[in-house]
């Protein structure tokens, strides 16, 4: 009945072999897309930084720009008064550190003092060069590299290329995948049932499997078991997808058609899996694309 019934590791293998030999495993073409359209896609290329993150010396907290060397001394015994203006520059964070100005003071470590001759800033505490400052290329360096090829794009990752400077990315095209469900006794959805209607939701499930791991679906129409019908869909679903999966007729029914439509058109590398359920899997290549045939009833 079957062409044979082989163990799930080995039926991958002899299919991904055969899939090999007809190039169908090769890369897929790069496309440019917007970063708002580029979640969980896998790049084509390295992101190289264009930009640096920040690309300039920026305050990490809200307070006083400072020159560390003028706040040499301060202690709570001995408290150090800075004049605003000019020793010491309110900025909040975020805000480019001024020239001249090596370090930022928070300003809850501050109090502000109104004398005759000016307004200052008292400080308890000397502090450091570039304390609370963040440094030009913190995050990310001019030319540095942001993301390799071959990286699923995360919102963090959408974030990291955007922040170096581009608003796009090269990416691989998505698998296109086409889902054909056959069986004369499949209705879709909302139909009013009838002894022996059977809601066709497969399509619907497997779908969404593909649409999960990063591909582009085509739910095709339901084809009642006619054999040149469903062999001419899956001719015309094979001109503009990758993988053309036939939903039902796997087995070995007067009305299961689907492994003797691989064969007739290409390669079918395996029929029937060591594995329940699902022992009826087809496995083929048809001109150099994908073909796979998936038990219905699972």
């Amino acid at each position: 009945i079957y062409l044979h019934d082989v163990a799930l590791g080995e039926a991958l293998a002899a299919w991904h072999a055969a899939l090999d030999r007809a190039n169908a495993l090769r890369l897929l073409a790069a496309e440019t897309v917007p970063l708002t359209a580029a979640l969980n896609r896998v790049t084509a290329q390295p992101v190289w930084a264009r930009v640096s993150s920040p690309h300039y010396h920026a305050s990490a907290m809200d307070g006083y720009a400072v020159r560390a060397e003028d706040t040499r001394g301060a202690s709570e015994t001995s408290p150090l008064l800075l004049a605003l203006g000019s020793q010491a520059l309110p900025l909040d964070t975020g805000d480019p550190l001024p020239p001249g100005m090596n370090a930022v003071i928070k300003i809850e470590d501050t109090h502000l003092v109104q004398q005759p001759d000016g307004d200052f800033i008292e400080i308890l505490a000397a502090t450091p060069p570039w304390r609370y400052v963040r440094a030009m290329g913190e995050d990310m360096v001019a030319t540095e590299l942001v993301l390799p090829a071959n990286h699923r794009l995360r919102p963090q990752d959408l974030g990291a290329i955007a922040g170096c400077g581009h608003t796009s990315v090269s990416v691989y095209r998505r698998p296109r995948v086409a889902i054909l469900p056959t069986g004369t006794e499949l209705v879709t959805p909302g139909t009013e049932l009838k002894p022996g209607d059977i809601i066709e939701y497969n399509s619907l499930v497997l779908g969404a499997l593909a649409e999960e791991a990063g591909a582009v679906v085509t739910r095709m129409p339901i084809e009642r078991d006619v054999r040149a019908s469903i062999r001419a869909t899956v001719e015309q679903a094979l001109q503009d997808h990758d993988l053309v999966v036939v939903n039902a007729g796997s087995s070995a029914g007067s009305e299961d058609f689907t492994a003797s439509i691989v064969a007739e058109l290409g390669q079918l590398c395996v029929h029937g899996i060591a594995i329940r359920p699902g022992h009826p899997v087809i496995l083929g290549v048809v001109r150099g694309k994908a073909v796979a045939g998936i038990p219905g009833y699972p």
